[in-house]
C-alpha cells in the first residue's frame, strides 16, 4: 500500500509489507509511475514500512526499514515495550540542525579525524561525539582494534551510499555486538554524512555507510543519527569510489554481504573486480 503522504514530485514514498513470504517479489508503483519489482529484503517482516528513496541518477532504492510487523510484535511481548520506534517526544523529531551548526560541531573540541587509506586514495572524516556517543564509541573501537582492514565497499548506488564492514573474520565479527540507537539530535543527512548501517533498532554493530549525496528521508527514525562527515578535502576522492549497486536483497545486481560473510573477499575479487576497498582506518592525533 503505497502511503498517500507524499506529494508526486517528492523523491521519497513508503509502502507496507503484504502478507507474503521471505521469498516472495514485491512491485510497487513508484510515485514517478514507475513500477519497482525486488525481492523482499530479508530483514523485512509483513506489516512493517519500507521507505523508499530515488538516488541522483533516478533509482529507486530502500532508504529505511520501519518494524511494524511481526518481529516487533514479538519484541514488544517479550520486552514489555510498548514499540522499537517511539518518539523521542510528543513533539516528534528533534530540529533540523542548520549547516552554520553543523559546521560548529564538525570543527568543535571533541570532534575527532579519522583517516580512511582506500584503494582510490586518503578520506579524512570528522567525528562528532556528541551527536551519536554510542555509536561514536563503536566506531573509535573498531578503528583501534584494525577492524577496517582490507574491507570491500560492496554497496555503491550512486547518488545514494557506499556500505561496507562486512568481513568473514569470525574472531574480528564476534567482538562486535550489537548497540542501543544513539537519540536523534537533528543532524541532516547531506552528501558526505557518515553512519551506521541497520536493519532496524538497536541493530548498529559493524557496517557503516558514507552517504553521496543529500537524503532528507532520513533522520527521522531511531536507527538513524550519523557519526560525522567527509571532510571537504576528500569529497572528491568520495566520489571516485566504483559503485557497484545495490545489494539483491534491496533489488539490485551487485554484491551479495550474506556471500561476502562466508566466502570472504574472494567473493569480491572473483565476481566484483572493479570494487575499491578500505585498506585500513586510523585515528589521527589531534
Amino acid at each position: 500500500m503505497v502511503s498517500n503522504e507524499q506529494e508526486v514530485s517528492s523523491p521519497t514514498f513508503m509502502f507496507v509489507v503484504p502478507d507474503c513470504s521471505r521469498k516472495a517479489k514485491l512491485q510497487v508503483q513508484a510515485p514517478d509511475g514507475l513500477t519497482l519489482l525486488f525481492r523482499m529484503p530479508e530483514q523485512a517482516d509483513p506489516g512493517d514500512e519500507l521507505h523508499m528513496a530515488k538516488s541522483a541518477d533516478g533509482k529507486w532504492g530502500i532508504a529505511s526499514i520501519v518494524k511494524k510487523g511481526a518481529s516487533a510484535t514479538a519484541q514488544a511481548a517479550a520486552t514489555g515495550d510498548a514499540g522499537p520506534l517511539r518518539p523521542l517526544s510528543s513533539a516528534g523529531p528533534p530540529r533540523r540542525l542548520t549547516e552554520a551548526e553543523v559546521e560548529r560541531d564538525l570543527t568543535g573540541g571533541d570532534a575527532v579525524t579519522v583517516r580512511l587509506d582506500t584503494t582510490k586514495g586518503p578520506i579524512l572524516m570528522r567525528i562528532v561525539p556528541h551527536w551519536a556517543p554510542k555509536g561514536v564509541r563503536r566506531f573509535l573501537d573498531m578503528v583501534a582494534e584494525e577492524f577496517y582492514r582490507e574491507v570491500a565497499i560492496y554497496r555503491g548506488v550512486p547518488g545514494f551510499l557506499l556500505q561496507f564492514g562486512v568481513v568473514r573474520d569470525p574472531v574480528r565479527n564476534a567482538k562486535y555486538e550489537p548497540i542501543q540507537d544513539d537519540p536523534l539530535c537533528g543532524v541532516p543527512y547531506l552528501d558526505g554524512t557518515v553512519g551506521f548501517a541497520a536493519s532496524g533498532p538497536n541493530t548498529r554493530t559493524c557496517t557503516l555507510c558514507l552517504f553521496l549525496g543529500d537524503v532528507p528521508s532520513l533522520g527521522s527514525n531511531s536507527v538513524e543519527t550519523p557519526i560525522g562527515r567527509v571532510c571537504p578535502e576528500s569529497m572528491e576522492t568520495l566520489h571516485t569510489i566504483h559503485c557497484p549497486g545495490d545489494i539483491p536483497q534491496c533489488g539490485g545486481s551487485g554484491p551479495d554481504p550474506a556471500k561476502l560473510a562466508k566466502e570472504g573477499n574472494s567473493y569480491i575479487e572473483t565476481y566484483f573486480l572493479d570494487c575499491d576497498f578500505i585498506v585500513r582506518a586510523t585515528r589521527l592525533p589531534r
